[in-house]
């Protein structure tokens, strides 16, 4: 404790009800004196002896000092009189941020730098705790948990393998601090996104917060990682980093094959190679320090190119043009009578001349959809004189009015095009369920209805209309080819730890290490491959910051140096309940002494 102060001077003006009670005091009656001559001796006594005789007789009424005392405590309570003292802030708010990303995998000094946190960790816990992880997006693990629960905790934590935002989870522990209290970061402070941790900690000591970093690398280690992949459909790209000082000859490992990279220090070596179906493996075989970069994974569609046969007399150019746009289809063309034998993933039939189809074609194009296939049978001015077999999943009849094209169902091959307006319709029935996908006036112009294992479509659109003209055509084409016949762009299947993946609605997919969750949006926190119920996607760290695990950082103190130190701040604490005890004391006493006298 420190010395005694007030919050309310002013409240001081209460002492003066103690004058009252000292002024009836002094005149109250007294018994009266009398002079008796074998007495005179002793009582007489000049003025200061008279003053020290008043004194004795004002101590000595206990009733008149109990009473004192009793105003003296209320009044002061006006004032709010405080003493202050210091207060070790770390025992009761102190936030630990660990550094749970990639780079905390490291081995250094025959340790993993997340083990040395960890370490660090539980020696610094207190009796209230809370943890945050720095990961790609700071996360609260724990809130004002005991020193038991945090143990139990730090116990069965691992690390992940994404980037460093070391500066936004210091950030977000100073706003779970309600009061001041002390930030104790463990890291290797390789920060690879987000706030800089410098700056975070200057702005957390302007609340008034203690910050201590510390530093849990002792040595440095060797590294040689895959930084970037960049898978195409066609051809995929992967870039090897040494992060050395000396060549390093590296074995590179493509699913079954071996490449040899002779990198020299610091630099980069690309190696590009036709993308293969399935998912694929690309492995640096060379040991080191930093495990989580030697390994990339790349997903593809299992299938090759989809196989389109286009079939017609009076082919369309535009359509034609469209089917080869994207590169990504094996697009046959033919002329009836001559159908080509084979399988087909996709038969379009467009522009016909129904006097050249030989009898059982359309039979045998219905079967190929029962069998898994998908036909589209494109309209054209003579559709509706044309037995098509079960194939034509809608009745068409004469020209209707045209009008803008509706989208009905907003999926990957409608979204983000522009139909725009279809002068030329043909009015048309559905027949059975199937889903309508566009219509001009509710006349539908695109449907989907399932037949067998596999798909007939109705596509209304003629060649009459603009629509051929627009950029959005041949991208329409592409994604209706890839949607009809389940294809995933490679694009859409290879990600970087710490995106997220969004899906259409939840469903329960396999983790890297093999953890069952079902949800509808996750965050890609594993290198490795997710395994969901239409598709595999890979995950990989490609990040050149987060693999330098060697960068020269100068935050914080080394691990092996650090005390923790006890951080105080100066508090108050308040005498009002103190004096209002105490009064309340001298109420009971005043009683018990008034009674114990024989006044009562």
């Amino acid at each position: 404790m420190a010395g005694f102060s007030v919050g309310n001077i002013a409240g001081l003006w209460a002492l003066l009800t103690l004058v009252p009670l000292i002024i009836l005091y002094l005149i109250r009656p007294r018994p009266t004196t009398m002079s008796i001559p074998s007495l005179m001796f002793f009582i007489q006594s000049s003025g200061s002896r008279k003053l020290t005789s008043f004194l004795k007789q004002i101590t000595r009424d206990w009733l008149f000092l109990i009473q004192l005392l009793l105003l003296a405590s209320v009044a002061l309570t006006f004032a709010h009189p405080y003493s202050t003292y210091q207060y070790d802030i770390t025992s009761s708010n102190t936030v630990i941020v660990l550094d749970v990303s990639a780079s905390s995998q490291a081995i250094d000094g025959g340790r993993m730098r997340f083990n040395q946190e960890i370490t660090q960790a539980k020696r610094l816990l207190g009796s209230t705790n809370t943890i945050i992880l720095a990961k790609d997006v700071p996360y609260i693990a724990m809130q004002d948990a005991s020193a038991d629960e945090a143990t139990s905790f730090l116990g069965s934590l691992e690390p992940k393998d994404t980037v460093s935002k070391i500066g936004d989870a210091m950030i977000l522990a100073g706003e779970t601090l309600k009061d001041k209290g002390a930030v104790i970061v463990l890291s290797d402070f390789i920060n690879t996104a987000g706030q800089l941790p410098e700056v975070a900690k200057a702005v957390l000591e302007s609340k008034g917060h203690a910050v201590q970093l510390i530093n849990v690398v002792q040595n440095k280690g060797r590294n040689v990682g895959i930084v970037q992949v960049d898978a195409g459909n066609d051809q995929t790209t992967v870039y090897v980093k040494n992060y050395d000082q000396g060549l390093e000859a590296v074995s590179l490992k493509i699913g079954g094959s071996q490449v040899a990279l002779n990198i020299k220090p610091l630099s980069i070596e690309t190696y590009s190679f036709k993308t293969p179906p399935g998912v694929t493996m690309v492995e640096v075989q060379n040991k080191d320090d930093f495990a989580v970069d030697n390994t990339a994974y790349i997903s593809a569609p299992q299938k090759g190119k989809v196989k389109v046969l286009l079939i017609a007399n009076n082919a369309s150019t535009f359509m034609k043009n469209a089917l080869l746009a994207s590169g990504e289809f094996e697009l046959t063309m033919t002329e009836p009578p001559v159908i080509p034998p084979g399988d087909f993933d996709v038969y379009v039939v467009s522009g016909v001349n129904p006097k050249q189809v030989l009898p059982g074609t359309y039979e045998d194009l219905r079967k190929k959809a029962e069998n898994g296939a998908t036909v589209i049978v494109s309209v054209q001015p003579n559709s509706q004189f044309i037995d098509y077999k079960g194939i034509l999943p809608v009745k068409i009849a004469g020209k209707a009015d045209g009008g803008f094209v509706s989208i009905e169902q907003l999926n990957r091959f409608t979204k983000n095009i522009d139909f725009g307006k279809a002068n030329v319709v043909y009015a048309s029935e559905q027949i059975g369920e199937q889903a309508i996908i566009a219509s001009v006036n509710n006349i539908p112009v695109m449907t989907i209805k399932p037949l067998g294992t596999g798909k007939v479509v109705y596509f209304g659109i003629s060649e009459e209309n603009d629509f051929k003209f627009s950029p959005h055509y041949p991208i329409f084409w592409t994604e209706f080819i890839k949607f009809v016949t389940e294809q995933q762009d490679v694009k859409n299947l290879n990600f970087k730890a710490g995106e997220s993946l969004l899906l259409d609605e939840e469903q329960t997919l396999r983790t890297p290490h093999q953890k069952m969750v079902k949800k509808a949006a996750l965050v890609l926190d594993e290198v490795g491959i997710y395994e969901l119920q239409d598709r595999k996607i890979a995950v990989n760290l490609a990040s050149d910051l987060e693999s330098d695990i060697n960068r020269v950082e100068s935050v914080g103190t080394r691990s092996k140096d650090y005390e923790l130190q006890p951080v105080r701040e100066t508090r108050k604490f308040s005498l009002e309940t103190a004096l209002l005890a105490l009064a309340l004391f001298l109420v009971l006493f005043e009683v018990f002494f008034v009674k114990y006298r024989g006044d009562l």
